[in-house]
């Protein structure tokens, strides 16, 4: 039998692919490689080398390159995805706002890795539903729904480019209603280490990733539902 997925289907496989690619992304590329590949690149395009850190407990500043500024993406992200039980203490670099920010950016995670196996539960329900008509319909649904993920992630990553300001600040004021991300830049090293660069270079390698894993899907079931049809 020869049936081609709903629209409601595809919609659903859909969403729960990029629930489970997109938590995944953004695992992969919050590690301290991510971070010296986007560092290098800045330090190509704007020839800056050393990033100035406050010492908040002396007024000095202290020049901070690339080892030493991948170090502290290092501990931060292994905080907030839970590799480590504990935020570096407040002092000297960090204060308790901003401290008291990543804790709560390391709940939001904590809550979006639910996502993963939630999303994989919707697209094997989905798949498992398509394959009891056809394997022809199992992989229609593979492939409309990667399409269908790829394009809606395309077109909010357009709309994210034009206004990426304020694409950021809406992101930080759903995730973050408290709104204590708002810092000095005079003085806040959170902001110095996680620069305008950083935020626009982690987007557009998850946005790209994803966008290149849904066409690697769709690809892979069109070949299938070539077979299946033969």
């Amino acid at each position: 039998m020869n049936v081609s997925p709903g629209k409601v289907e595809i919609a659903l496989f859909a969403v729960g692919f990029a629930m489970a690619s997109l938590v995944l992304l953004a695992l992969l590329w919050s590690g301290r490689e991510a971070y010296a590949d986007m560092a290098r690149s800045n330090e190509v395009t704007t020839g800056v080398t050393t990033v100035s850190f406050v010492d908040h407990l002396t007024g000095a500043h202290v020049e901070m390159g690339l080892g030493p500024l991948v170090q502290q993406h290092a501990v931060w992200s292994a905080y907030v995805t839970g590799g480590i039980p504990d935020p570096p203490p407040p002092g000297r670099f960090y204060t308790a706002d901003e401290i008291s920010h990543m804790s709560d950016v390391r709940r939001v995670f904590d809550g979006a890795k639910i996502l993963i196996p939630a999303g994989l539960f919707v697209m094997a329900i989905r798949l498992q539903r398509a394959r009891s008509k056809s394997a022809a319909t199992m992989f229609r649904l593979m492939r409309d729904g990667a399409i269908s993920s790829g394009v809606a992630l395309a077109v909010v990553g357009v709309v994210a480019t034009v206004a990426f300001d304020a694409a950021f600040l809406l992101f930080h004021q759903v995730f973050f209603p408290q709104g204590n991300f708002l810092f000095d830049p005079a003085t806040s090293n959170l902001l110095r280490l996680y620069p305008d660069w950083y935020w626009q270079g982690i987007t557009l390698r998850i946005g790209l990733s994803f966008i290149g894993l849904a066409a690697a899907v769709a690809v892979a079931a069109a070949v299938g539902l070539r077979r299946a049809l033969h």
